[in-house]
């Protein structure tokens, strides 16, 4: 900030001078130059980008009493949650597939973190908003990163002690507790002696939540143990063009609503997940104008499951006649583990006219390391067909991209990207896309976007043997979208606007296991169209006030918008009655919900909740205190559970409440 005034100081010398020397006038443009670049690589001014992007940032995330990266998601137009295996949850864009896992990618300060073995990075979504300095949003296909390819959307997490905006590094102590045992605790600390910066979070949660459930599929009705243990840990070192970025993350839970969408009353399953992401790599300049990356990453993953599949005296047929009962149940117990390696280069050329260009090739291995499935019937004393979870144990990608961003004149810029992908085990994938951007003048922007995309089955959509509640098909296809999107932005100020974007998405080959035997499957054609309306504007200088409507019409499985609302609205209020003291509402309303043609269950219910926030900050300290009720009528609403699993759907949570602490130093 003291070196953006001395510019400012130094531009009035300048224009007040008769002569300057020819060095500090070099100087001075170079620092120009280079607060221009951190403005554009930022990407702060995302009206202006050929794409449809929200963008969510640390202090407002704040005031609103937004916990989590996943709660901060639900405030996105056009997102809402699905539930899986083990109560996990997924995010929908605009109603694409809720019923399968990785058709976004989630990437963590430049890394995607997505896995091979469903495409997941549900263990991601705890993470506490205390760390993100800023959360950058992209609906329908495409990436701010060339080489990353994303089916419905992207979402890409920038934390604050990796912030890229030019200002100082932060340190920060922080803590939350609240409601079913929460607690919280971390840090975020940064060191800098000349050209070396050092970077860390570390954070610690818990909490011994449970939720009323059943009838299951076994006619059980019991409390769905979601209990948490999270600690994660966030290191990056810069030396010149050198860096080394990792993150360590360790999640163990309740198995909640199970493995196989059946209650355990046995209080030692767990689902315990481990991930661990390095990323090395060197930057530097091959020409004025022209700059390069390269780059080696690691991302491991291990999961290990145990989980009562089935409860006391329950019973199977097999060979369509022949009854099997249980009488101590049924267990099943994995241990898997996946390790990815990839190698990138990535080159930028900024020094042609009207033009920047970025091109690159990255390649990627990845291998099981653990691959066991195991089964008990006599409460875990011994076990029976320990076999492999998958059939398959690699996967080999080769990714080229190319994209040029094209000025052709002051108000108008074009978008030509072409992306190639080879897999071992998949068909070559040929990705194109083109924009356009005008800006008609400084406060009427309209952009239209068409793009190619597609989503590389999850290796357990694809390998998945044995016998398990789904099953895999070896011959399962990409999934495939043709997408066209418009949007028009209309500004009345630096923070004050609307926009209207336009969607309209062809979708083949979309994977789901919505059949009789629970078989993944590519499932014919769909499309989807729709609107997206927000609103982002203050009544006076001490107020936001934001709204978004999302509507989605078309088909997503079989015939049917199954899973999926058409109608969802969103809007949150922060009114700041001092300097130091604010408060602030959230207020979500999600339609109801059609089931799939083959199930015959009523409409999953619509709901609206209502959050409320208090914040202060004692100045002194700079100390930052908020309270926030959760909920605050206390509805019941559900999340739709698969046919045939639990009929009465996946309740969620009731109110609570929240009371979080911060201090910067």
């Amino acid at each position: 900030m003291i070196k953006i005034l001395l510019l400012i100081s130094s531009l009035v010398t300048i224009l007040f001078a008769d002569t300057v020397e020819d060095d500090f006038i070099k100087d001075l443009q170079d620092d120009l130059e280079t607060y221009s670049q951190i403005a554009t690589d930022t990407k702060q001014n995302v009206d202006y980008m050929p794409y449809i992007v929200s963008v969510l940032k640390h202090d407002e995330l704040s005031s609103l009493g937004v916990l989590s990266l996943g709660e901060a998601l639900s405030l996105v137009p056009g997102v809402d949650m699905s539930i899986g295996m083990v109560g996990v949850k997924n995010p929908i864009f605009r109603g694409s597939n809720p019923f399968a896992v990785g058709q976004s990618k989630l990437i963590i300060d430049g890394v995607v973190v997505n896995d091979q073995m469903f495409g997941a990075y549900n263990q991601y979504l705890d993470m506490p908003v205390d760390i993100i300095h800023r959360i950058e949003i992209v609906r329908g296909p495409g990436s701010l990163q060339n080489d990353v390819n994303a089916y419905a959307g992207s979402i890409h997490v920038i934390t604050r002690a990796n912030r890229d905006d030019g200002d100082e590094k932060e340190n920060v102590l922080f803590t939350s507790f609240g409601s079913d045992n929460y607690r919280m605790g971390g840090f975020i600390s940064s060191y800098e002696d000349g050209e070396v910066e050092i970077n860390s979070d570390l954070f610690y949660q818990e909490h011994d939540k449970s939720t009323a459930s059943g009838p299951d599929r076994f006619g059980t009705v019991l409390d769905a143990q979601q209990w948490l243990e999270h600690y994660a840990l966030g290191l990056s070192v810069t030396y010149k063009g050198l860096y080394l970025k990792g993150h360590f993350n360790k999640n163990t839970a309740g198995v909640s609503t199970g493995q196989a969408f059946s209650l355990s009353e046995d209080s030692s399953d767990s689902v315990d997940a481990e991930n661990s992401i390095l990323k090395f790599g060197y930057k530097f300049n091959i020409d004025a104008g022209v700059e390069a990356e390269l780059s080696f990453g690691s991302l491991y993953e291990r999961r290990e499951l145990q989980n009562k599949v089935m409860p006391d005296g329950a019973s199977i047929i097999i060979q369509n006649t022949i009854p099997v009962i249980f009488p101590k149940g049924y267990y099943s117990v994995f241990d898997y583990a996946e390790q990815t390696y990839d190698e990138a280069l990535d080159i930028k050329i900024s020094s042609i006219k009207n033009h920047n260009v970025s091109f690159g090739i990255k390649l990627s291995q990845s291998y099981l390391e653990n691959n066991i499935a195991s089964h008990s019937t006599d409460g875990l004393k011994s076990f029976f067909q320990v076999v492999d979870i998958l059939s398959n144990d690699s996967r080999k990608h080769t990714s080229l991209y190319v994209d040029d961003l094209i000025n052709i004149d002051e108000k108008t810029s074009i978008q030509l990207g072409l992306k190639f992908d080879r897999y071992n085990d998949v068909d070559d994938q040929f990705s194109p896309r083109f924009a356009i951007v005008h800006r008609y003048d400084e406060d009427n922007i309209y952009k239209f976007m068409y793009t190619h995309s597609y989503r590389e089955p999850s290796w357990r959509e694809q390998y998945l043997s044995g016998t398990h509640y789904f099953s895999a098909d070896p011959n399962v296809e990409e999934e495939k979208v043709e997408a066209y999107e418009a949007s028009y932005i209309r500004k009345f100020g630096i923070d004050s606007d609307i926009k209207v974007n336009l969607f309209y998405l062809e979708n083949r080959g979309q994977i789901h296991s919505q059949n009789a035997s629970n078989t993944f499957t590519n499932d014919g054609n769909h499309e989807l169209h729709g609107l997206e309306l927000e609103l982002k504007t203050s009544l006076s200088d001490k107020d936001q006030i934001y709204m978004n409507y999302s509507y989605v019409d078309g088909s997503n499985v079989a015939d049917t918008l199954a899973n999926s609302s058409k109608n969802i609205a969103k809007a949150y209020y922060i009114y700041n009655i001092k300097d130091n003291i604010n408060i602030s509402s959230i207020i979500k309303y999600v339609g109801d919900k059609e089931r799939t043609e083959e199930d015959t269950r009523d409409k999953v219910d619509d709901y609206l909740t209502v959050d409320f926030t208090l914040g202060y900050l004692y100045k002194r300290y700079d100390l930052k205190m908020t309270a926030s009720v959760k909920n605050l009528f206390d509805e019941n609403y559900y999340l739709p559970a698969p046919e045939g699993t639990y009929d009465d759907d996946f309740l969620q949570d009731g109110r609570s409440f929240l009371f979080r602490l911060s201090k910067r130093f």
